[in-house]
């Protein structure tokens, strides 16, 4: 049917880091109308106003930046209208867009979700996809409805998870082949050459929001779903043991684990440290095996490698976290 326009007019909605190679590839491709992001919000010990990534990047190239704290206010829709949007694009925005805002750009508003969708809803998808032990994962550009992640698929992309994968790495692939999605579909709605798929419903599983304490490791589950939990809450939130140092309990952080095949002889309790491996970190019992602990951080401490962990604190095989 020919080419709808050149250069959409387009409005950006994101805020997190993994949001940046898709506005560097619109901004590449398209005319920006605005970019709108979180509020700055205080970080670190000193509580410093950090400006979210987003907006870093939209000022370097002198693109307008909003920061509403109520995107759906009557004032911040009337500003959207001004800017009279062929396409919002959102990745990572953080707020539920109205029906009113949805209604607003000529073509429609499309939403980059880092799962195959229907499968993981939600605000935390990749996470939740290696916690559960997913061999595969993907990205879904949908369009947009009132029903989070609902809407109609556009594109996906499928994309296997190695057993080294965390989120973080998981979050940094999704996000480059995220813009290599955009710029098709972008192009594709231009020609009208869209065939939107319905999602089923009868395959829908959801992503909630992760919480600290699913972070809590039980050493009596089995080795890898402890290992999956480990990938998945890194970078964050952490998963974590109790332990105790020198009569006082410290919550542990275990940032990099190793699933462990050898053979070891004689019985041990779930968490007791059976063996203590120069130079790579320590032997940990799980529910059906072993885990080499690699990488852990005390509170208000930096990572250290497990070997390290162990001569600093003169810890014995015997003992025992999670007590």
């Amino acid at each position: 049917m020919g080419v709808f326009l050149k250069r959409m007019r387009i409005l950006f909605m994101g805020t997190p880091g993994y949001a940046l190679p898709v506005l560097r590839r619109l901004l590449e491709r398209e005319k920006l109308v605005g970019v709108v992001t979180s509020p700055d919000r205080p970080q670190g010990r000193r509580r410093k106003l950090i400006s979210p990534p987003v907006k870093k990047l939209a000022r370097e190239k002198g693109i307008p930046v909003y920061q509403p704290e109520k995107v759906n206010s009557p004032s911040f829709i009337s500003r959207i209208e001004r800017m009279a949007p062929d396409l919002i694009v959102v990745v990572g925005f953080g707020q539920i867009l109205s029906e009113k805002i949805l209604s607003i750009p000529k073509i429609c508003c499309i939403n980059l979700h880092f799962s195959l969708l229907p499968r993981y809803r939600g605000p935390a998808p990749i996470p939740w996809a290696i916690i559960k032990g997913e061999k595969y994962t993907g990205i879904t550009l949908q369009k947009m409805e009132k029903e989070i992640d609902k809407g109609e698929i556009i594109l996906q992309r499928k994309v296997p998870i190695t057993l080294n994968d965390t989120a973080g790495t998981l979050e940094e692939k999704l996000s480059f082949m995220g813009a290599d999605l955009i710029e098709k579909g972008v192009e594709m709605l231009k020609k009208r050459e869209v065939e939107f798929l319905t999602q089923n419903e009868k395959q829908v599983s959801y992503a909630p929001k992760i919480k600290k304490s699913d972070g809590k490791i039980d050493w009596n589950k089995p080795c890898r779903e402890i290992h999956n939990l480990v990938r998945g809450l890194n970078p964050s939130p952490g998963a974590f043991t109790l332990i105790s140092l020198r009569g006082k309990k410290e919550k542990m952080k275990i940032w990099r684990t190793e699933l462990w095949e050898e053979e070891k002889k004689g019985e041990n309790y779930p968490g007791e440290i059976v063996k203590i491996k120069k130079e790579e970190g320590f032997l940990v019992k799980g529910g059906n095996g072993f885990l080499l602990i690699k990488e852990v951080q005390l509170p208000n401490r930096r990572h250290i490698n497990g070997y390290d962990f162990i001569k600093g604190y003169h810890l014995k095989e015997g003992f025992i976290l999670g007590k």
